[in-house]
C-alpha cells in the first residue's frame, strides 16, 4: 500500500545534495537503478538521460533493473503513451503501466516535461528498494479546482467543444537553381471527434506543384501537378472487440488521371484482443465494401472518361510490441464486383528483433500483385511523364524489401549527454 501510494501522491522529488554533487555510480555493485529506455517515437531520450540523474542508462535490456518500454498511440485530442516499468534481475515480475495523455495544443517541451514526471512515478517502486530511497522525499501539491482534467463521459464538467478538434495547416515551399525551380503550395482543414463510443472526422486539403527547368540548349519545360480531396467518416463502437464505420470522399488527381471521383464504403473491424491493448498488441480483420463514380482526364486504356464502379476486400493485420521487439504482418485483396478479373493483393511485413545481448536484426518486406489500374490513360506515357514521376505507371507488381543487423558492444552505461556538434557535418565531402 505505501508503494502504491507513492506512485501516486509523488509529484516532485527533492535529492539530498550530496547525491546531486556526486557522479552515479555505474559499476556492477553501484546503488543506482540501471534503467532501459526503449522508445521508438515521441521520446526526447536527450532531455530524459539528462534530467533522470538518479538511474544510470544501460544500451541493453540485459544489463538493466527496469525496462522502459514506451508505445504510443493516437487519442482525441493527441497521444497517449503506454509507459511500461518492467522490472528485470532482482525486480523480475516486478512491473506496471502507466498512461500519458498530450494535448495537440502542447508544445515538445511540455510534452517531455509531462512524460518525465509520470517516468519519475513510475520508478518509485524500485527507487525505495535501493539505497537511493534515503534521498527521496514526496510532496503532494493538491491541484485547483479549475485544473482537474475532464475526461470524455465525466459528468464533473462540460466540454464547450464537445470533443471536437479542428486543426488547419497551410504552407508553402519554394526551391530555385539557375537552371531549376521547383515551387509547392498546400493546405488542409480538418476535424475530428473521439469518444469511446464514436470516432467521426471530416477535412478537406490541396496540394499544387509547379517545377520549371531550363535545358543547354535554352528551351524550357514546365510540370504542373495537383491533387485536392474532401472526405468524412464515422465508426462506431461495439465493445472491445468490434467497429463498424462508414464514410465518403471526393477526390482529384493529376497522377491518377483522375478529374474527379466520388466514393461512398462502409467496412466491419473485429479485433481478436481488447482495443485498449492495441498500443501493444492487435489482430484485426475486416471487411469493406463501397461504390465510386470517377471522371478521368484523359480516356482510360478502357476507352472511358467516365465510369461507375463498385469494389470490395478485406485484410488481416497483426501487430506486437513487446520487450524483445516489434513486428507486424498484414496481408489486404481488393476486387471490383462487376469484373473480377481486376484485383489487388497486398502482403507486407516488418520485424525489428532483439536477437541477443547489442545484437538486433531488422526485416522488412512489401509485394503486391496489381490488376486494377482502371485509370491509367489511353495513350500512354510520355519520357518526361517516367522520369519526372508525374503520372502513375503500368505495372503488375510492386516489391520492397531490405534486411540490417546492428551490433553494439562495450560498456554497459549509456547515460553521459553531449550534444556539442551534432548534427553539423564539418566532415562530409560535398
Amino acid at each position: 500500500m505505501l508503494l502504491r501510494t507513492l506512485c501516486i501522491c509523488a509529484v516532485l522529488w527533492l535529492w539530498a545534495p550530496g547525491v546531486l554533487a556526486e557522479e552515479v555510480p555505474q559499476a556492477n555493485g553501484g546503488e543506482a537503478i540501471r534503467l532501459f529506455l526503449d522508445c521508438q517515437r515521441g521520446c526526447d531520450g536527450t532531455y530524459l538521460r539528462r534530467e533522470l540523474t538518479f538511474v544510470s542508462f544501460v544500451r541493453d535490456p540485459a544489463d538493466s533493473d527496469v525496462h522502459l518500454l514506451i508505445t504510443r498511440q493516437s487519442s482525441a485530442s493527441g497521444s497517449e503513451y503506454l509507459l511500461s516499468f518492467l522490472g528485470q534481475g532482482s525486480f523480475e515480475g516486478f512491473g506496471q503501466a502507466l498512461r500519458y495523455n498530450s494535448s495537440n495544443a502542447q508544445t515538445d517541451h511540455e510534452r517531455r516535461v509531462g512524460m518525465l514526471r509520470l517516468i519519475k512515478l513510475g520508478l518509485v517502486p524500485y527507487v525505495v528498494q535501493s539505497p537511493y530511497a534515503d534521498g527521496l522525499n514526496v510532496v503532494w501539491t493538491a491541484p485547483a479546482a479549475a485544473e482537474v482534467a475532464v475526461r470524455p463521459g465525466s459528468t464533473a464538467g462540460k466540454d464547450p467543444w464537445n470533443y471536437w478538434v479542428y486543426t488547419t495547416e497551410f504552407g508553402t515551399e519554394l526551391k530555385a537553381q539557375e537552371r531549376r525551380e521547383d515551387d509547392q503550395i498546400w493546405g488542409s482543414m480538418w476535424a475530428s471527434r473521439t469518444t469511446e463510443a464514436w470516432r467521426m472526422g471530416y477535412g478537406m486539403d490541396h496540394r499544387f506543384r509547379q517545377r520549371d527547368f531550363e535545358f543547354e540548349d535554352g528551351s524550357t519545360f514546365e510540370d504542373i501537378s495537383r491533387s485536392s480531396g474532401i472526405y468524412g467518416f464515422a465508426i462506431k463502437s461495439f465493445g472491445e472487440h468490434w467497429g463498424v464505420g462508414g464514410g465518403l470522399r471526393a477526390r482529384s488527381s493529376t497522377f491518377r488521371n483522375l478529374e474527379r471521383g466520388y466514393r461512398v464504403a462502409g467496412a466491419l473491424e473485429y479485433n481478436v484482443f481488447p482495443y485498449s491493448e492495441s498500443s501493444l498488441r492487435a489482430l484485426t480483420t475486416g471487411y469493406f465494401v463501397g461504390a465510386m463514380r470517377l471522371n478521368y482526364e484523359e480516356p482510360t486504356v478502357f476507352g472511358v472518361l467516365t465510369e461507375d464502379r463498385a469494389n470490395h476486400g478485406a485484410w488481416i493485420d497483426y501487430t506486437v510490441k513487446q520487450p524483445w521487439g516489434d513486428a507486424s504482418v498484414e496481408l489486404e485483396v481488393e476486387q471490383f464486383l462487376e469484373d473480377t478479373d481486376l484485383y489487388r493483393v497486398e502482403l507486407s511485413g516488418e520485424l525489428d528483433y532483439r536477437l541477443t545481448r547489442g545484437l538486433t536484426v531488422r526485416l522488412w518486406a512489401d509485394a503486391a500483385l496489381v490488376r486494377d489500374q482502371i485509370y491509367l490513360p489511353a495513350s500512354g506515357l510520355s519520357d518526361e511523364d517516367v522520369l519526372l514521376g508525374r503520372r502513375a505507371l503500368d505495372t503488375g507488381f510492386e516489391t520492397r524489401v531490405g534486411l540490417s543487423l546492428r551490433y553494439r558492444f562495450g560498456s554497459i552505461y549509456n547515460s553521459a549527454v553531449n550534444v556539442r556538434l551534432r548534427n553539423r557535418g564539418f566532415t562530409n565531402i560535398f
